[in-house]
Parts: structure tokens; sequence; C-alpha cells
């Protein structure tokens, strides 16, 4: 019997040697930084209103639907990269200016329901259509794009 105890430690042993009596330290944290566009980014990218639809009254998609302060207006954009590498932005980036001059962010309600994309990044040559969705007065029409990082401004067709 003692001798089946002395081969059991002997067994055990190595088992015991591979224990680490230390905790392990936890997991580092991963920071990230916030993306921000560079002029390179602001000359390769090239954005084109194409359709303009004011007055809806309301959206709807597959989790919710939604009621505007005034109403939703929807841009059809299309995004191109001239670069040969990727460049991001931001649909956050680009405000509407309504006929009587003032500023409108996009509607991030509108745009999570209708599922767009806040930030995109469009690859080397690459062409992206996207929706942005604006809530704005009822006595306005839209009038105009403006890319806040790059200060340019996109007309509307019509």
């Amino acid at each position: 019997m003692k001798r089946v105890r002395q081969l059991l430690a002997l067994l055990l042993l190595p088992l015991a040697a591979c224990a680490d009596p230390t905790p392990t330290p936890s997991t580092p944290t991963i920071t990230t930084t916030e993306y921000v566009r560079t002029p390179a980014d602001c000359s390769k990218l090239e954005l084109t209103a194409l359709v303009v639809e004011l007055g809806h009254g309301y959206i709807f998609g597959t989790h919710a639907e939604w009621l505007p302060k005034g109403q939703f207006v929807r841009i059809r954009v299309a995004i191109a990269n001239a670069d040969n590498t990727f460049h991001t932005t931001r649909t956050s980036d680009y405000e509407l200016d309504d006929a009587a001059g003032t500023a409108h962010p996009v509607s991030n309600d509108a745009m999570a329901i209708k599922r767009q994309s806040t930030e995109v990044t469009i690859g080397a040559g690459n062409r992206l259509e996207l929706d942005l969705w604006y809530d704005i007065p009822l006595d306005t029409a839209p009038k105009l794009l403006r890319d806040n990082v790059c200060a340019t401004i996109t007309t509307l067709p019509g």
C-alpha cells in the first residue's frame, strides 16, 4: 500500500508543478481611438446626391416605426472612393441645410430603423450608395448637403 501511495504521489507531482499559485492577470483593456477623416480622405471621397424624397410622415422597418417631429427627408447618396486605398466616412458628418438656412443632423432614429450604417469604409476604387435620413420642419424644403468635416457642399437634384 505504501508503494501505491508513492506511485500516486509521483503521478500527481507533475500536475501540481503545472499549477500556478499566482492569480492570472485580467485581460488587458483594449482602447481604440475615434476615427477622424483627414484632408487626404476629403480629397479622395466624392459625394453625389442621387434622389431626394421629402414629406415622409412616418418610417417603419423590421423592428420599429417612428413619427417625425416635422417630416422625414430621404436623400440617396453615392460616395465614390477615387484612391488606391480604403477611406472611412460617417453619416453624421453630413448635415442637411433647408431653404430657411437651418442645418439639420441626420436622424439617428430613422437611420437605425432603416438600418443604415453610421460609419462606412469604402474600398479602393469602390462606390457605395446609401440613404441619409433627416427630420426637418414641415414648412421648409431641403436645399443642400454640407460635409462638416471636409467643408464641402453638395447640391441636391431637383
